[in-house]
């Protein structure tokens, strides 16, 4: 077959279908790069604000939490600026390993294999 006819030779045919899939597979391996990304910094999230929250939850009571500034002792004033250093703290550190996370990922080649369940069947003479 000639080309010049309009017509693709078989390699040809097959080099293209092999580029479809390789570029498939690169933006399946980037797609799911980003899902691990984003399912990790969630987590990340999560154990840091649940940490404060516990802290507010817990020990908020110290620095009048809940209440007006206008209503806070002088006690609890004192207490809410050093809760809101150690929350500030936590915060950043937290943020600071959620970015160190995500680049550490970036290193790596992810491929979600996705959950999957395999089922036999069995003719009704094997049971």
């Amino acid at each position: 077959m000639e080309e010049s006819q309009g017509k693709i030779s078989h390699y040809k045919l097959a080099a293209n279908n092999q580029k479809q899939r390789e570029s498939q597979e690169r933006k399946y391996k980037e797609r799911s790069k980003k899902r691990m990304s984003n399912i990790i910094g969630t987590k990340i999230k999560t154990s840091f604000i649940g940490a404060i929250s516990s802290c507010e939850k817990n020990f908020g009571f110290l620095w009048g939490y809940g209440k007006e500034d206008s209503e806070l002792t002088d006690e609890e004033l004192k207490m809410k600026e050093v809760w809101e250093e150690i929350r500030t703290e936590i915060l950043d550190n937290g943020n600071t390993q959620l970015r160190a996370a995500t680049n550490e990922i970036d290193n790596y080649s992810v491929r979600w294999e996705r959950h999957s369940i395999g089922i036999t069947f069995k003719d009704k003479e094997e049971i």
